[in-house]
């Protein structure tokens, strides 16, 4: 992959694409195959995911390419940044819904595994995909749904400049907030 879009950098992290045959391979709990796509050491904690919420993605990826770089990207650890070893380490996934809806407005999600969390990776990725969408698509507007059980996360959301403006019931999260930016 040698668009520009295939990795986007951060500090500290690499945002990488997720093609479908590394999303066919997480689906499939192939973690040596999953490892070495991503080049990179993947923690039991990420292994233990579920990762039915890929679902068509590696369908939608290959009918319509121009989809791709909307869609989650792993969220690596440089070596050099602090991953203990000589390979980049795996500490969650981070990206966004889809591409931009008709009003030009995307949604962004995140998840960094436990062992990983309150290092600042989940606030230095959203920040790096927004730039990112910003300032190579112009987009401006961003929403992100979280949990209201999920307390570090709204602090996150909140953090990045989203305010709450509705409630909507996920059929499988229960309720969730729809804060915009």
């Amino acid at each position: 992959m040698a668009e520009l879009w295939a990795v986007i950098h951060a500090p500290r992290l690499d945002l990488v694409l997720m093609p479908p045959s590394l999303m066919r391979a997480l689906l499939a709990a192939d973690w040596v195959q999953a490892g070495q796509l991503l080049g990179a050491q993947i923690p039991e904690q990420w292994r233990g995911g579920d990762w039915q919420w890929l679902g068509q993605r590696p369908d939608q990826a290959e009918s319509d390419p121009s989809v791709v770089p909307w869609l989650p990207r792993a969220m690596l650890l440089r070596a050099e940044a602090g991953s203990g070893g000589r390979q980049p380490v795996v500490v969650g996934e981070a990206g966004f819904h889809g591409p931009p809806d008709g009003d030009g407005r995307v949604e962004i999600g995140y998840t960094v595994v436990g062992e990983h969390r309150r290092r600042g990776y989940a606030e230095e990725a959203a920040r790096a995909l927004m730039t990112w969408a910003a300032a190579d698509h112009g987009i401006t507007r961003f929403q992100a749904s979280v949990s209201p059980d999920n307390t570090p996360s709204l602090n996150l959301v909140r953090k990045l400049g989203f305010v709450q403006v509705s409630v909507d019931h996920h059929e499988t999260r229960g309720e969730t907030g729809l804060p915009p930016r």
